[in-house]
């Protein structure tokens, strides 16, 4: 059973309308707009892993650089 993207909420497959409801927030999603909003969230988290990474790299460079320069 899919969640909703947006409160993770169960989702209900409505076949007279052919989409998703959830059932927390009341939320919508055609089997297209449900996939691309899962695509947008897991490529938000592999975003900030990458982002979070960069500025660890950043900040170890800086603080090696004024060590160095304190000598």
């Amino acid at each position: 059973m899919p969640y909703c993207p947006e409160c993770g909420g169960k989702l209900n497959w409505d076949r007279r309308f052919r989409h998703y409801t959830c059932q927390s927030c009341g939320l919508t999603f055609t089997d297209h707009e449900l996939s691309e909003a899962m695509d947008r969230l897991y490529r938000s988290r592999g975003e900030e892993e990458d982002e979070k990474s960069r500025r660890q790299k950043e900040y170890l460079e800086w603080w090696f650089k004024e060590k160095k320069d304190k000598r």
